[in-house]
């Protein structure tokens, strides 16, 4: 790695114990991690009672066998109906694809309507955004405490591959490749 780091802009804490990290300080550090934007999705294995959420905090677990890790916030509708059915599409953004990323994170836009103004198609019986850069269609295998959110670990059943370039979320805003 090459440069100087910057002096950091909270200041560090001066004496003995050290200070606790406040909410704020740790969004505004957080914000500079850039990450995908992802909607996850789920319904019943006859394709009914779908749910979708937006989410950041996805990731590859593992190659073999093939895993992703995804997490979701406590009180979300979304996670209890993951819960409920074991499954979940990972459907990743394409840069032209924001609008589909507040949908799914508007708390006022209930699952029907979110859906109902969203082209998509079922895969393995779970909904997958038309469009999507990518999906994956996961079982869930596992699901852990992660402060106020949860972490599932899931298996990768099928998956699919479209074009584009991916949509990003960094400093509290969607961003493009350049």
């Amino acid at each position: 790695m090459s440069g100087a780091l910057t002096a950091p802009a909270v200041a560090p804490p001066t004496g003995g114990a050290a200070a606790a990290v406040t909410a704020r300080e740790f969004k505004e550090v957080l914000a500079q991690l850039p990450s995908g934007v992802t909607v996850l999705t789920t319904a019943g294995p006859d394709g009914s009672g779908m749910a979708g959420m937006t989410a950041s905090a996805v990731c590859s677990l593992s190659l073999d066998p093939p895993m992703i890790l995804a997490c979701a916030a406590n009180h979300s509708r979304t996670l209890a109906r993951i819960r409920s059915t074991g499954r979940l599409a990972v459907n990743v953004l394409r840069e032209d694809q924001g609008h589909l990323a507040r949908r799914f994170a508007d708390p006022q836009v209930g699952q029907d309507a979110r859906f109902a103004a969203t082209a998509h198609h079922l895969e393995d019986g779970l909904p997958v955004l038309d469009d999507a850069l990518a999906w994956l269609a996961c079982t869930v295998d596992a699901a852990h405490p992660g402060g106020d959110h949860t972490i599932l670990t899931a298996g990768v059943r099928r998956l699919g591959l479209g074009g584009g370039h991916p949509l990003l979320w960094h400093n509290r805003t969607f961003r493009i490749l350049a």
